[in-house]
């Protein structure tokens, strides 16, 4: 199995779990205002995770053990490619089967918050009509398709700033910078 492939499907896995996770204790539905930091921040650390362990392995793989930026940042993106598709899938079917009034959960959040904002009901109107259209199913999944690949690209390029190697041969010739 390729290396991108699986940490990719790694990743997504992970994310499933995660996914499934926040919805059994309720950061999905009536603890989402509670668990807004933690619906954030673990998927985060979980994607770092498992980019720098894939963007290590093709390291490793190398005949030379190296990794140049560019490798580096490509199988990064690659990786989150691969979750991001498969995860757009798990999102549609978790957003229509195991959790079709996320929307509805959503709204009842942010309309706490513009109360607390103290917009009109006119206003709330329609921002429950934009709510209600972004937090389809099928609009979650692209949107997760899409942002995938670009959160991937910007960690890739801070992950493989610290995993980059030169070639063993390169590095012999190459005197060290003071």
């Amino acid at each position: 199995m390729n290396t991108t492939f699986f940490y990719g499907l790694m990743l997504a896995v992970s994310n499933i779990v995660l996914t499934l996770v926040f919805f059994f204790v309720g950061y999905q539905t009536d603890k989402m205002l509670q668990g807004r930091w933690i619906v954030s921040l673990v998927p985060l650390v979980v994607t770092i995770i498992v980019m720098w362990l894939g963007i290590k392995a093709a390291r490793e793989e190398a005949k030379d053990r190296s990794l140049s930026y560019g490798k580096g940042v490509g199988t990064g993106v690659l990786i989150a490619l691969y979750a991001g598709l498969i995860g757009a899938v798990y999102t549609y079917i978790h957003f229509t089967f195991i959790n079709p009034n996320f929307a509805d959960y959503a709204i009842d959040m942010a309309r706490q918050q513009w109360i607390a904002r103290g917009m009109s009901d006119s206003q709330m109107a329609s921002a429950e009509g934009f709510t209600h259209m972004m937090y389809k199913p099928a609009v979650l999944a692209v949107m997760g398709a899409i942002l995938s690949p670009l959160i991937g690209l910007v960690l890739s390029l801070i992950l493989s700033a610290f995993l980059k190697r030169q070639p063993a041969a390169i590095a012999e010739v190459t005197p060290p910078v003071t």
